[in-house]
């Protein structure tokens, strides 16, 4: 009997196993991830970003992207062009697929508005002489956004304040009769504004907000550059002025308040000029980026002040002048 029983045990435990081999499957579910190459998480209206798939999969896949929570149409391959046409939080969906289950990602796309000042509706508005008497009175609102900068002039005087438009770059001429150019000249295109554009802004005191007294917003960034008349005053110094040296800044101030007049978020800084150390960059001469979040979500005034370490018993001598252009916002 004990002959006969142990081959017996050994041929049912093989028969076992061998059937457990043929029978399992190790399930290899697909892996992936959306990679964003450019890293940009933020685009204007009507701007473009491009996405895509990295799959990891021994089966055969299939790819769907969806915006929103809804399917886009025909969009089932490796790489996805996602354009901004309606401002907002867009969320990004990848899914894929293969037969033993799926894997899905998400990222956040922020569309916001720009303005750019190069839109024929501006025109009207645009400075007709580089001085107060050419800034258009009463200021500029877009129409879109609600958006509005306003400007004072003084006819009598020729003077003014607040935000002007314009399309100046004289970059050589001293003093106060130059005082709506950039300071900056783009290589390809000869214009004063940012990207080569030709329009922005020129501040004297100025600030912004929006018309409806109700509304409020969060703002990304706009673009800074100095005013030729400042600039040069830095550089060469004049009757007015010191030619700035080791020690010397002349720095932009921004803050904001909600709709009800109260302070929000907190205050950006942002030099035009830094001779503070001796590495220091001295005069802005280019258009520069500023980060304009730290001012919060519930936005509805944004104000502008100047400060300089060339100050006298009447104030700051620096003249007191900025340029903007390319404002990002979301309302």
């Amino acid at each position: 009997m004990k002959k006969l029983f142990l081959p017996f045990a050994i041929l049912v435990a093989t028969i076992s196993i061998t059937g457990c081999d043929e029978n399992e499957h190790e399930q290899q579910p697909p892996q992936a991830v959306i990679e964003n190459s450019s890293e940009v998480t933020s685009i204007a209206q009507g701007e473009s970003v491009t996405l895509g798939a990295n799959v990891i999969s021994s089966l055969e896949t299939t790819i769907e992207w969806m915006v929103n929570g809804q399917p886009v149409a025909g969009a089932i391959g490796k790489t996805f062009e996602f354009t901004g046409n309606q401002t907002g939080e867009h969320v990004i969906t990848l899914n894929v697929t293969n037969k033993d289950g799926q894997v899905s990602d998400q990222t956040t796309i922020t569309v916001y508005y720009q303005i750019d000042f190069e839109a024929s509706s501006v025109l009207p508005y645009v400075a007709t002489a580089n001085s107060g008497s050419g800034v258009f009175d009463g200021g500029y609102i877009d129409e879109v956004s609600g958006l509005k900068m306003p400007a004072s002039v003084n006819s009598e005087w020729g003077s003014w304040s607040g935000i002007a438009i314009s399309q100046y770059n004289d970059m050589a001429t001293e003093g106060y009769a130059n005082q709506l150019s950039a300071y900056y000249k783009d290589g390809s295109s000869g214009f004063g504004g940012y990207d080569g554009s030709k329009t922005f802004t020129v501040s004297y005191s100025g600030q912004i907000s929006f018309e409806d007294d109700a509304t409020e917003g969060a703002f990304y960034h706009f673009w800074v550059t100095n005013s030729t008349y400042a600039a040069l005053s830095m550089k060469n110094g004049d009757a007015f002025s010191k030619k700035f040296e080791l020690g010397d800044w002349f720095k932009l101030i921004i803050t904001a308040e909600d709709k009800d007049g109260n302070p929000t978020g907190t205050s950006v800084e942002f030099y035009l000029a830094d001779f503070r150390t001796a590495t220091s960059p001295g005069i802005l001469t280019e258009w520069a980026q500023v980060d304009l979040t730290p001012l919060g979500s519930h936005v509805h005034t944004v104000k502008f002040d100047l400060q300089s370490s060339d100050t006298g018993e009447w104030g700051m001598n620096t003249p007191a002048y900025f340029c903007f252009d390319n404002i990002a916002f979301l309302k």
